[in-house]
């Protein structure tokens, strides 16, 4: 038993020491999803930076999203959040006078829906009583808003100072106050509670073979294999073991811009009269040196 107990402490020492460090979840690490839509809010555009391309304003000031889902911990309403001392570096990006709120979060975000009204000559409850329940649950979505997992690129809230836009349904809009235009050196900022809006085209429409998909590469879309494996082409001359080909159905058929090659023992999908190989690369975003990465 004396021996046993110094790894007992240890183990219980460990643990304890486990037990202050934070654990959040942390969804604002995926990429932003691609743009639904090309018609943006007035004064918004699409500018390049050293990141690449991401949304600014009409003086050419990086869009960021205060990023909802990393204040849940913090605040009962996170659209309420940024106020000072955070408005004292955030400017909120506010919607056109007049604009009403239209999107709805789920419960400690934004506008909770309206409780029903009682009905005429109905008993007033009794003092201390627990309100009566919205008919279909505390997130049920009222008439003419959106329910945040169906909201599309751009939507309003209610902000601190008004009504001011939204991004992907969670992002609120903002600029670093005396940030220079094209900058994005508060990416990330605040444990990613601020992220710049990093502009993603929509997804390219693609008739292809089946074994084949589309992914977001280098600042551009590539064709890739179901795994994330680019697609390329080009000519091998030496050390070709890592040209692997397309492979296509011995009985399959072409179609469209995709053709079947027979020229070696085993057929192969070529695109636009070019051989198709996969990625073997460490890196399957990037081709070997003498191949062309394929992009839609």
């Amino acid at each position: 038993m004396m021996q046993r107990l110094p790894a007992m402490i240890a183990v219980l020492a460990m643990a304890a020491s486990l037990a202050v460090v934070p654990a959040h979840a942390q969804p604002v690490d995926l990429p932003i999803p691609a743009a639904s839509t090309d018609q943006y809010p007035p004064g918004v555009a699409v500018r390049q930076t050293a990141k690449g391309p991401v949304y600014a304003d009409a003086q050419g000031h990086t869009l960021y999203g205060m990023d909802m889902r990393t204040l849940v911990r913090w605040s009962s309403d996170a659209a309420q959040y940024c106020q000072s001392p955070c408005a004292e570096t955030w400017l909120p990006m506010l919607a056109p006078p007049g604009s009403k709120p239209n999107v709805v979060f789920p419960r400690g975000f934004g506008q909770a829906p309206a409780r029903p009204a009682a009905a005429p000559g109905a008993a007033a409850p009794a003092a201390g009583a627990a309100p009566a329940p919205v008919r279909g649950g505390f997130n049920a979505v009222p008439p003419g808003f959106i329910a945040q997992a169906n909201a599309p690129d751009w939507t309003i809230i209610q902000g601190p100072q008004g009504p001011q836009w939204v991004y992907k349904g969670w992002h609120m809009v903002y600029t670093r106050k005396s940030e220079r235009p094209g900058s994005t050196a508060y990416d990330g900022a605040d444990n990613f509670t601020w992220n710049s809006l990093k502009f993603v085209p929509s997804v390219p429409k693609l008739t292809a073979p089946s074994s084949v998909a589309t992914q977001f590469v280098d600042g551009a879309y590539a064709l890739t294999d179901k795994s994330g494996r680019v697609l390329f082409t080009g000519t091998c001359a030496t050390d070709c073991a890592g040209w692997v080909p397309l492979a296509a159905p011995m009985a399959g058929r072409g179609f469209g811009e995709w053709a079947i090659s027979l020229a070696s023992d085993n057929p192969q999908w070529t695109w636009r009269g070019k051989p198709v190989f996969i990625s073997q690369e460490d890196n399957p975003a990037k081709a070997p040196a003498s191949g062309t990465v394929l992009r839609p």
